[in-house]
């Protein structure tokens, strides 16, 4: 059983008797809004929601946006002020920071904007609200005048985690922002006005009375705070909150002997790490600025693809992304919905299959649907002309036998993402897949050839033109040549004696596929004029 079966399963029986859910989660725009925030938050959050609202339940899908936090002033964080100007807006408000590139209202609305404009892509119709707006509410307000009445029980309660730093005597649990130097968390309460305002002291020096809505709760409780006027029911979170006796079960407590409800039915996950060219960079991080935009991704890939990654692996495990490889996910992604299609399926398969349907954002075709491997379309983009380029390449397709009827508009289209994906991730992220051939067979190429590397030339030759011309039949060809011995020059001079004479240069991509792009007759009139 696919692990999101498993927990749809549980998350069914925890709502069965209830007609509404609201999904909700949390970030903090502390910097980059990058795509392994759309794990948990966003992906798991939109896979529960869609299985809830077929099993006949009304569903909210909710964002908040922790935009009353403080602003560390990481080193990270202050090098966007490019004027130097950025460690003076520590402990300010998120909301508060101005953005260091002077093209928005605010730090938040900057870094914000590539993931909030993409959320569609990856699940549609989220609900994204910010804490700013949160603490004008009158519901929010009057939890906030509740817990400073009863501030003792309160304190007891928070304390019961601090043990190492507890809260004194008369301590409120309200963090107002101090209007003299800005700063939220350097200000005491002293006392809550009703509903309007907090009266406080700073280590600044200021003092005075501050409007509710611009300061926050202690943390351990403005989180069960806000299940409360969200009603929130289920919740994914990070697996930093999961700890027995941590941070979640502070607020679990919290909710039900300070508020009065039932916490939601929380998930935990996984982080999402960072590679560049293979090397595992550790996780990845907003404030750190490590990893990359939803949009870096789009640039390069579909959104399905992405899901089905997060998908197909059980939420309790590490993923490691590397746009470098952005190829292989959408090769896994293909055989995914090969065995989507496919009648006969092994245990894997299913778990594939299972993964694939659960990715899709929209109904999918009735029969398996042409596909262009991520590669082929990477290469095809560089060898057609920039003007009707879609039209060229389906009709090389097509000469080369790879493409044998008309396209429907779904799989046209997907062939035009990916010629226009494989060109950007080309030159971004994989400048070793970049091809210039040879529009003829120089001297000095010719000179670098010995007569065992022209033989094996002449017999790989011999060998493809009994062939399909298809990535699968080229690539066998190579190794029943390489593997079998029958070469008169190692694996290794036989490929580049193949990138020599077709690019001018010792190394190339990945051989099969590149081929396989390429005109059949073309590379047999190279190969035989090579051989001599």
């Amino acid at each position: 059983m696919h692990w999101a079966d498993e927990l749809l399963d549980e998350v069914g029986a925890f709502v069965k008797d209830r007609k509404n859910i609201v999904v909700n989660s949390g970030l903090s725009v502390s910097g980059l809004q990058h795509v392994g925030r759309l794990r948990g938050e966003i992906v798991l959050g939109n896979t529960i929601g869609r299985a809830l609202q077929e099993e006949g339940h009304g569903v909210v899908h909710g964002l908040v946006l922790y935009t009353q936090d403080q602003w560390k002033a990481s080193p990270r964080q202050v090098a966007e002020f490019a004027d130097g100007s950025g460690s003076k807006y520590a402990s300010w408000r998120l909301i508060d920071v101005p953005d260091p590139h002077g093209c928005h209202a605010s730090w938040v609305d900057h870094y914000w904007e590539d993931f909030g404009d993409h959320l569609d892509d990856f699940a549609p119709g989220v609900q994204v609200v910010r804490t700013s707006d949160v603490y004008t509410w009158p519901e929010m307000k009057a939890i906030v005048e509740d817990l400073s009445q009863r501030s003792e029980e309160v304190r007891e309660l928070v304390n019961r985690y601090r043990a190492r730093h507890p809260y004194p005597p008369g301590w409120l649990p309200f963090e107002p922002l101090c209007l003299t130097c800005n700063r939220i968390g350097k200000a005491r309460a002293l006392r809550v006005n009703d509903r309007t305002s907090v009266t406080y002291e700073c280590d600044c020096g200021g003092r005075g009375e501050s409007p509710i809505e611009k300061g926050k709760l202690n943390w351990r409780l403005e989180w069960p705070a806000l299940w409360k006027v969200l009603r929130v029911d289920i919740e994914p979170f990070g697996k930093d909150h999961a700890t027995p006796g941590g941070s979640r079960d502070s607020c679990k407590e919290a909710a039900r002997v300070l508020l009065g409800i039932e916490p939601p039915f929380g998930i935990a996950y996984e982080w999402v790490g960072y590679a560049e060219k293979g090397v595992d960079l550790g996780d990845m991080d907003s404030s750190d600025f490590k990893g990359f935009w939803p949009g870096d991704w789009l640039a390069v890939g579909d959104a399905e693809v992405l899901r089905y990654i997060y998908l197909v692996n059980p939420i309790s495990r590490r993923i490691v992304l590397d746009l470098g490889k952005v190829d292989v996910y959408h090769d896994l992604y293909d055989l995914a919905e090969a065995a989507f299609y496919s009648r006969h399926r092994t245990e894997d398969r299913d778990n594939q299959a299972r993964s694939y349907e659960l990715a899709q954002l929209t109904a999918l075709p009735k029969e398996p649907p042409f596909q262009l491997s991520y590669r082929h379309a990477a290469f095809l983009h560089q060898i057609s002309p920039e003007e009707n380029r879609l039209a060229w390449c389906l009709a090389r397709l097509k000469d080369t036998g790879i493409l044998t009827r008309k396209l429907t508009d779904f799989e046209t289209d997907r062939v035009r993402r990916r010629l226009e994906q494989g060109g950007i991730w080309v030159d971004r992220y994989a400048p070793e897949n970049r091809v210039v051939l040879l529009e003829r067979l120089p001297r000095e190429v010719l000179a670098q050839l010995t007569p065992e590397d022209q033989e094996s030339l002449r017999l790989f030759s011999k060998k493809a033109e009994s062939v399909e011309w298809r990535e699968g039949a080229i690539k066998d060809a190579m190794v029943s040549l390489t593997k079998g011995s029958a070469l008169p020059v190692d694996t290794a001079r036989f490929f580049r004696n193949l990138y020599l004479v077709l690019l001018g240069k010792e190394k190339g991509p990945r051989a099969a596929p590149f081929l396989a792009v390429l005109d059949r007759k073309f590379v047999f009139q190279r190969l035989r004029e090579a051989a001599g």
